[in-house]
């Protein structure tokens, strides 16, 4: 029993009994084209692209968050108009993005199943699921800053209607009671 391991604990004292070429413990890795590395390679740089159209889309809603903050402070109604404008102008650009963006990721699904077909890249191999799970988390990413833009949308529309419904109570005269 006490011989299971010899020339194992030797080795690593420096007391090996045969030499072994220099190299012997190198391992080199190819690319074959049946890993689908080339395929990787496309599909990371169209995700990048995504990523940086995601980026843009949170600079839009940070520039209309701060838009917003700053209408609220404005008394002057040329400002007011060119302040809304732009915050038109933010909301459609970012509503065009959020557009691309979906339809980039849906050819990303298309791309996907495609690759399916190649052998070695079926369904539930390592490169099928690395490119859907990268895409489910684009969609996730994409998903959660038009729910902030969405939020943002209803903050901007009920602080938008108590003032205009105080302004009409005051230029009419009444004071409005509420019934108990």
């Amino acid at each position: 029993m006490n011989d299971l391991f010899p020339g194992s604990f030797s080795r690593l004292r420096g007391q090996d009994q045969s030499p072994q070429p220099p190299n012997s413990h190198n391992v080199e890795m190819t690319n074959s084209p049946s890993t689908g590395g080339v395929n990787l390679d496309k599909f990371f740089q169209d995700v990048e692209a995504i990523k940086d159209e995601l980026r843009d889309l949170e600079t839009l809603y940070s520039q209309l968050q701060a838009a917003h903050e700053q209408s609220k402070v404005l008394h002057n109604a040329k400002a007011v108009k060119d302040l809304r404008a732009k915050m038109d102008n933010d909301i459609a650009i970012s509503l065009k993005k959020a557009k691309v963006i979906k339809v980039r990721l849906e050819g990303l699904d298309r791309s996907n199943a495609a690759n399916r077909s190649i052998p070695g890249c079926g369904s539930g191999s390592s490169s099928d699921r690395t490119r859907t799970s990268v895409v489910n988390g684009l969609r996730k990413k994409l998903q959660d800053i038009m729910n902030r833009f969405n939020d943002l949308r209803q903050k901007m529309n009920s602080e938008y209607r108590k003032p205009s419904k105080e302004g009409t109570t005051q230029l009419q005269g009444k004071t409005l009671m509420r019934k108990s």
